[in-house]
């Protein structure tokens, strides 16, 4: 079964990996689409059009899920994507998107909790260094 752990971990940081990745595009390729869904407490502190919130949001999510897949601060890319899906949750409350938004939250900070597994690029496996001393 201890090979099960590394191997789901992996699953479950490139499953995430791919639905961000997803999200992000389809913001980015077609931002008409998303706009309707900036809540109005974002326009109001930001002097950014809701088409320019959108193409930043697909961006940032097209980064972090890059990072996630390929194992690179995969932690922190968790953590962020966790915190911002968690914002977006609660601007849908109780209906189906934002219970779906509230899973992959919980799903993202997982990975964060976890942390690095072994098929991460930034992954030292610091169980076989040795120590050496050096006699002068």
């Amino acid at each position: 079964m201890k090979n099960y752990h590394a191997t789901s971990s992996l699953i479950l940081r490139l499953g995430m990996a791919a639905v961000v990745a997803w999200f992000g595009t389809a913001q980015i390729t077609n931002p008409a689409a998303w706009v309707s869904l900036v809540p109005n407490w974002a326009m109001s502190i930001s002097p950014l059009s809701r088409a320019w919130i959108i193409y930043l949001n697909g961006g940032f999510e097209i980064i972090a899920a890059l990072f996630l897949a390929l194992g690179i601060f995969s932690r922190w890319a968790a953590l962020l994507l966790s915190l911002h899906l968690l914002v977006i949750a609660s601007a849908f409350g109780s209906s189906p998107t934002g219970v779906r938004d509230f899973g992959l939250a919980v799903a993202l900070f997982v990975i964060f909790l976890s942390g690095k597994d072994s098929y991460c690029l930034d992954y030292k496996d610091t169980s076989k260094e040795t120590l050496v001393i050096e006699i002068k």
